[in-house]
Order: C-alpha cells, then sequence, then structure tokens
C-alpha cells in the first residue's frame, strides 16, 4: 500500500509541476509516430503506433502496439500494450503521463489470475520533431500493476524507445 501512495504521490507532484510549463495552443496536424519500445509495458519489447486525439503537438492522445516473443517453456507469447497519454510542454519537449493495460501472456500476465490483463503506467520524458517529421526517442519508468485476488503488487519497470514522427 505504501508502494501505491508513494507512486501516487510522486505522480500528482510532477503533474503539477508540468501544469506550470508553458503549452502550445498552435494548432498542426496530429502527431502521429511508430516507435519500437524495449521493455515497458509490452513487457520484454514492442512495436507501437502512437498519435493525439486532436490536431496539436501536445494534449491527449493514445498507443497501441504488440509483442511476440518466446516464454520461458520456449511457448510463443504474445502482448498488446494499450494506454492513453497526456503530454505537457513544447516545441518537441515533452513530459508523458499515460495509464493503461496489457493484454497478453508474459509470466506475470499468465499466474496472476486476472484474466490475462495487467495495469501499465508512463511517467517519462519523449523528444519528437516539432511539426515536422523524424526521429523521436522516449524515456519512461513504467511501473507494472499486478491485480492478484486481495493484493495489487506493484512491478518497477522502465521502457526506452526510438521510432519515427510522420
Amino acid at each position: 500500500m505504501r508502494i501505491i501512495l508513494s507512486v501516487f504521490l510522486i505522480s500528482i507532484t510532477i503533474q503539477l509541476h508540468a501544469q506550470s510549463l508553458p503549452t502550445e495552443r498552435r494548432y498542426s496536424p496530429k502527431a502521429q509516430q511508430v516507435y519500437v519500445e524495449a521493455l515497458g509495458p509490452g513487457l520484454l519489447y514492442s512495436i507501437n503506433y502512437d498519435q493525439r486525439f486532436f490536431k496539436r503537438e501536445n494534449g491527449f492522445g493514445f498507443r497501441i502496439g504488440a509483442s511476440r516473443y518466446k516464454g520461458d517453456e520456449g511457448e510463443n507469447r504474445s502482448t498488446v500494450p494499450f494506454q492513453v497519454n497526456y503530454l505537457f510542454g513544447n516545441t518537441g519537449r515533452y513530459f508523458e503521463l499515460g495509464v493503461g493495460t496489457t493484454y497478453g501472456g508474459g509470466k506475470y500476465v499468465d499466474n496472476a489470475g486476472t484474466g490475462n490483463f495487467i495495469g501499465t503506467a508512463t511517467i517519462g520524458y519523449r523528444r519528437q520533431p516539432y511539426q515536422t517529421k523524424g526521429l523521436t526517442w522516449r524515456l519512461a519508468l513504467t511501473p507494472l500493476f499486478v491485480f492478484e485476488r486481495d493484493n495489487i503488487i506493484v512491478l518497477p519497470w522502465i521502457g526506452a524507445s526510438a521510432g519515427f514522427r510522420f
């Protein structure tokens, strides 16, 4: 319980600080990108698509991905991470907060008794070209939340990605 409270308080503190950052109001094409992420909500790796909901560089958006890999015993496993996120900041430098779920077959997912879903979060930094195409990268804390009958297990996790904004 202390871990959950600590993560919550840190998230609120970071969010309040990020809200004081200047934000851009200029309309532009939706910032869309594809990227490969090591670790993160896809567990080992994932290939993802990310887009803003509105024609802005920052603000609300979503990401969805897919991954397929061999499990501990040689069996094929897949994951599908999905998150809604919000980008704070401007001109290509963004603080990112996201929450969502990962569906699939990872060690923690299969054994948790949660119907193959785990909770995910993202607290990170994103760099992407401003109003143009180009290379992107992200670094983030991506804790995993396993709901086990009467407990919530928080697993510290990280993610790093590189991709292309189009």
